[in-house]
C-alpha cells in the first residue's frame, strides 16, 4: 500500500511551488493561498504589491472572506439579477454535472439550477441558453413540467425565458416550449417535436459470421427485443406503442407551453422549422439576436420594477 507523504514533506513541497517562483495567478487569489496557511507555512506577515502589510489577524480574516465567498457560491452565471442556464449538446436523465462537458447535458443538473435559480432572492429572472438537438425521454419531462409550474402564466413571480442559440430541436424543444418566452435568430432550428426508437437487428449480422444465438426464455414475451432475433408483429407494435405514447405527451406538453392545439402540434410532423416558420407556427414569441433578446427582458424587468 502506498504511504500517504508526510505532512511536513507536503508543506515543503507547496512552499517550493508558492514562494520564490514565476506564478501566473492573480495577486489576490495568491494572497487568499498564503492567507489560508500562513500557521502551517509559517508566515507571519507578507508584503502586498501596494507596499501594505498583512499581518496574522489580516489574513485570518482575508481567509475568513475567500471562506465566505465560497459559501456564497451559486452554481449558475448571474447577470444583472438574471440566472443564464446553458442547455447544450445532448441531453440525458442524470449526469450527474451542474455543467455542461464532454457534449452531454443532465436534466439533473439544470433542475438544481432551476431550483437553486428559483430560491435565490438575488435573481429576478431566469434565461435558458439553449443550443442543442435533443437527447434522452427519461428525465425530460419530469423537468419541463418543473418549469412549466415556476412560470407566470401559473403564478410565478420570476419571468422564464428561453433563447434558441441556434438549435433546440426534440427534447431541448421541450424544455423551450414551457417557458414564458422563446426568441431565436433568423437562422434558428427547432421542432422536431416526436419521438422514435432505432431498433437493432444484428441477426443477419450473427448469421453470417456463422453464429447462432438461442434465446432461452422464461416467458413467452421475455426478450423479444433483443436485437438477436427479427422483431415479430407483437414486439414491433409494442416498440410503436411506446413511441406513440411519448409523442402524444410530447404534442401535449408543447400545446400547453405554447398555447396552441393538439392538432396544432401533431399536424406539424415531427418536422424542423427555421426561424421565420417557428414564428409563424406559434412555436416561438420573435426571431431577434440574443443581444435584442437580452435587451429585451432587461426593458421588462425594468418596466415591471418601475
Amino acid at each position: 500500500m502506498k504511504k500517504r507523504a508526510e505532512p511536513c514533506r507536503q508543506l515543503s513541497m507547496l512552499s517550493q511551488r508558492v514562494f520564490n517562483v514565476p506564478l501566473m495567478i492573480t495577486e489576490h487569489k495568491a494572497e487568499v493561498i498564503i492567507a489560508a496557511l500562513h500557521q502551517r507555512l509559517g508566515v507571519g506577515s507578507f508584503e502586498r504589491l501596494d507596499a501594505t502589510t498583512l499581518g496574522a489577524t489580516d489574513m485570518v480574516a482575508l481567509a475568513g472572506d475567500a471562506r465566505r465567498d465560497y459559501d456564497n457560491w451559486k452554481p449558475y452565471h448571474a447577470d444583472d439579477g438574471i440566472a443564464v442556464i446553458p442547455v447544450s449538446g445532448t441531453l440525458v436523465h442524470k449526469f450527474g454535472w451542474l455543467d455542461p462537458t464532454s457534449g452531454m447535458t443532465g436534466y439533473d443538473g439544470i433542475a438544481r439550477k432551476f431550483r437553486a435559480a428559483l430560491a435565490d432572492s438575488e435573481i429576478r429572472a431566469i434565461w435558458f441558453d439553449i443550443d442543442s438537438p435533443g437527447g434522452e425521454v427519461a428525465g425530460c419531462f419530469a423537468l419541463c413540467e418543473e418549469i412549466a409550474r415556476a412560470t407566470q402564466s401559473e403564478g410565478g413571480t420570476k419571468p422564464i425565458w428561453a433563447f434558441i442559440n441556434e438549435q433546440a430541436t426534440s427534447a431541448a424543444y421541450a424544455v423551450a416550449s414551457v417557458c414564458d418566452r422563446v426568441y431565436g435568430p433568423r437562422t434558428m432550428i427547432t421542432g422536431s417535436i416526436s419521438s422514435y426508437i432505432m431498433f437493432t437487428d444484428f441477426s443477419k449480422a450473427l448469421d453470417k459470421n456463422g453464429m447462432d444465438v438461442s434465446v432461452i426464455r422464461g416467458a413467452p414475451r421475455k426478450g423479444r427485443m433483443t436485437g438477436a432475433e427479427p422483431l415479430d408483429n407483437k414486439a414491433r407494435a409494442k416498440l410503436q406503442s411506446m413511441v406513440d405514447e411519448t409523442h402524444d405527451i410530447f404534442c401535449s406538453l408543447v400545446a400547453m407551453g405554447r398555447n396552441l392545439s393538439f392538432d396544432q402540434v401533431d399536424g406539424l410532423e415531427g418536422d424542423l422549422f427555421s426561424g421565420s416558420d417557428a414564428l409563424e407556427l406559434g412555436l416561438v414569441d420573435g426571431v431577434m439576436s440574443e443581444a435584442e433578446a437580452w435587451d429585451l427582458l432587461q426593458y421588462e424587468l425594468g418596466r415591471v420594477a418601475a
